[in-house]
């Protein structure tokens, strides 16, 4: 998995990178401190998944997230100290796939990341299983069920 965090705080960052690397070990992670550096990013490295800011030196989150929404489908997930409902509304209905506000829950990210990547049609980089197996029945990805005789 290759996640993109746009983020003009380092200790944010690296906060974001370690959570992250603590859950997906493999993931590969870059990181840009500005907007524009953060959209060439998504731009030429195709990320399974954006940690997005609204607050930047250069351009703002929200109009990163319109550019982006311009020629990608990749999960968003903005991670920002603005959180009034009108920003929330605002970012939500500019395509971010979640909004999380600052300061936030190690936990609560992780969740919110896998739900945005469960939600998008980018594969499932999260979970290689193929499906779900409980006491005599299976449910495959497709959501088939089968009943296991023993």
């Amino acid at each position: 998995m290759k996640i993109v965090v746009v983020d003009d705080s380092p200790e944010i960052v690296e906060v974001v990178s370690i959570c992250l690397q603590l859950r997906w070990s493999d993931a590969i992670l870059l990181s840009a401190s500005n907007g524009i550096k953060g959209l060439e990013m998504v731009k030429t490295q195709k990320p399974d998944i954006v940690i997005l800011d609204v607050n930047l030196p250069d351009l703002d989150g929200f109009e990163i997230l319109q550019e982006i929404r311009r020629f990608s489908k990749v999960p968003v997930v903005m991670l920002t100290v603005k959180g009034k409902d009108l920003d929330i509304a605002r970012g939500l209905a500019l395509g971010a796939d979640d909004y999380v506000v600052k300061p936030f829950s190690n936990i609560e990210l992780i969740a919110r990341v896998e739900t945005a990547m469960r939600h998008s049609n980018a594969g499932n980089p999260l979970n290689t299983e193929t499906g779900t197996t409980n006491a005599d029945l299976t449910i495959d990805s497709t959501g088939s069920i089968k009943h296991d005789d023993a």
